[in-house]
């Protein structure tokens, strides 16, 4: 009896600690699926309160440019040659903005290099405006970003080619500005090229408002339509388009980290040093480090599905957040990161191109797009059904 009872006794506390060992291991995580049709909802917040919200403020702001353009060739003054450079820095937000959503039409139809070429020709610009030959800014056919007829048009267009003609070393031109021992007489406004000065700013924005104009309607009247129902084409799925938005998103961050920071900045401890000036992208208005900021908050708007900082409740942040909450904070984390290292680099990027602050915001460009392309993305795909 004896026996048996130790036994019994045996045999119980083996069971025991057997339920007690199972208690203390941790349990597998049930396996992530997401819907596609969970994505419908995103997809529609993403293009209705960010992508056509943000060209419709940059066809506003534009055609508020323009008029500030016509305004100074109306009545040439120092204060009117101050209105375009507040009004070139309030357009340049929604545009910057706009680059983590570079495809579609805006890349079709060469809208992004005709708005935005970089780095500027300005050899090319003081020319125009010698020749006054303005239908050289324009190109027609179909677009082909090897064509180099077109590269040369666009190169004396665009948001920078209005920031030489508006600004100069970070503030607006006066009329009396001098040329340096450097500069050639044309590289600043005099009396003798007033006239054609005038008239280049005016014909550079107006195509700024033509550019815009036709990106909002290509978005409004099909491409909209056609990326929200993704039932062909390029996009047969709601994922598909997901990818896209991500992708928009790598590419810009990639962007500002390897190119517009990164450049220079190779440039520069190589020892190009003029190069690496030339180099910097709105080095005109030092506004250099706004624009990169800019491009990062384009990343957040695309991602929370809205234009304020708030996350959206048909947001992308929202989706990833019910399914996988550490990879939804390790994104919010880097993209703040980002933004915060590239305000830490000091006023103007262009006499701060080799700095401490330059690189951390390198790395931290580098490491958002690290998040999108190594995590994010892999994510969402390896758990949609």
């Amino acid at each position: 009896m004896i026996g048996l009872a130790m036994m019994g006794l045996v045999v119980f506390t083996a069971c025991s600690s057997s339920d007690d060992k199972k208690k203390d291991d941790p349990q597998p995580t049930p396996e992530v699926t997401i819907q596609d049709a969970e994505y419908d909802a995103i997809i529609n917040q993403y293009v209705d309160q960010v992508v056509l919200p943000t060209y419709n403020d940059l066809k506003a702001k534009n055609s508020a440019l323009y008029q500030a353009v016509v305004d100074f060739g109306d009545a040439p003054s120092d204060g009117n040659f101050q209105k375009i450079c507040d009004a070139w820095l309030v357009a340049r937000e929604p545009w910057e903005s706009s680059e983590a959503f570079l495809f579609g039409p805006v890349a079709d139809n060469g809208l992004d290099p005709n708005m935005d070429s970089w780095p500027l020709d300005q050899e090319a610009i003081v020319k125009m405006l010698e020749s006054q030959q303005w239908n050289d800014m324009e190109w027609t056919g179909d677009y082909d970003e090897d064509d180099d007829a077109i590269a040369a048009a666009q190169n004396v267009r665009g948001f920078h080619t209005l920031e030489f003609l508006a600004f100069r070393d970070g503030k607006a031109r006066t009329l009396t500005d001098q040329a340096t021992d450097d500069e050639a007489a044309n590289a600043v406004y005099n009396a003798a090229n007033a006239t054609a000065w005038a008239q280049y700013m005016r014909n550079t924005a107006q195509l700024l408002v033509d550019d815009v104009t036709t990106l909002c309607d290509a978005w409004n009247n099909g491409y909209a339509d056609k990326f929200k129902s993704h039932n062909g084409g390029e996009f047969t799925s709601g994922l598909s388009c997901i990818e896209q938005l991500i992708d928009g998103c790598i590419d810009i961050a990639g962007e500002v980290g390897q190119a517009k920071i990164g450049d220079p900045y190779d440039l520069y401890v190589s020892g190009k040093t003029n190069e690496a000036l030339y180099a910097v992208e709105s080095w005109y208005s030092w506004h250099s480090r706004d624009d990169y900021t800019n491009n990062i908050y384009s990343i957040r708007n695309a991602y929370f599905g809205s234009r304020d900082g708030s996350v959206n409740k048909n947001s992308l942040s929202k989706l990833v957040a019910k399914y996988n909450a550490e990879l939804d904070a390790d994104v919010k984390a880097a993209i703040t990161n980002a933004a915060n290292a590239i305000q830490a680099i000091p006023q103007p990027f262009r006499n701060n191109i080799n700095s401490k602050e330059a690189q951390a915001a390198m790395e931290a460009c580098a490491e958002l797009s690290d998040i999108l392309e190594k995590e994010l993305k892999p994510f969402l795909i390896n758990h949609t059904k």
